[in-house]
């Protein structure tokens, strides 16, 4: 059951992660993109590249979000099976290691995050417009 859950969660949380408002010319710069993921920023066009930046940026902001909420359902289904596991040696072994994958999972992504935001000067500016 879990299997056919997990994958659905994950594909609804992306997909609601992609969804933009749309710019209007007399609201914002032509050169300008409003986004509604994480913050309802923008994304500008200012011929220097920055806006690569600014995109990897809000990539990384989703899946920063993304791993957080996958996270926390994942910890919360693991203490579900650890209390359910009724004293059964095999249920409890299994229920620790899966407990242990995810935190190694997080402490992966943490990092993974602290070098890039280390090797990119402009790494995680939080979207900020030049």
């Amino acid at each position: 059951m879990l299997k056919k859950i997990l994958p659905l969660i994950l594909a609804v949380v992306l997909g609601l992660s992609f969804i933009t408002v749309p710019a209007f010319a007399e609201d914002s710069n032509p050169n300008c993109v409003k986004t509604s993921i994480i913050g309802g920023g923008e994304v500008c066009d200012s011929g220097n590249g920055d806006s690569v930046i600014q995109i990897l940026n809000l990539i990384v902001d989703i899946m920063t979000v993304g791993i957080g909420i996958l996270g926390v359902i994942g910890i919360t289904i693991v203490g579900i099976q650890y209390l359910t596991a009724g004293g059964s040696e095999e249920k409890t072994r299994k229920a620790k290691r899966r407990m242990f994958e995810i935190v190694i999972g997080l402490v992966a992504y943490v990092l993974i995050y602290a070098a890039l935001k280390w090797l990119l000067p402009n790494f995680g500016g939080g979207g900020s417009n030049p």
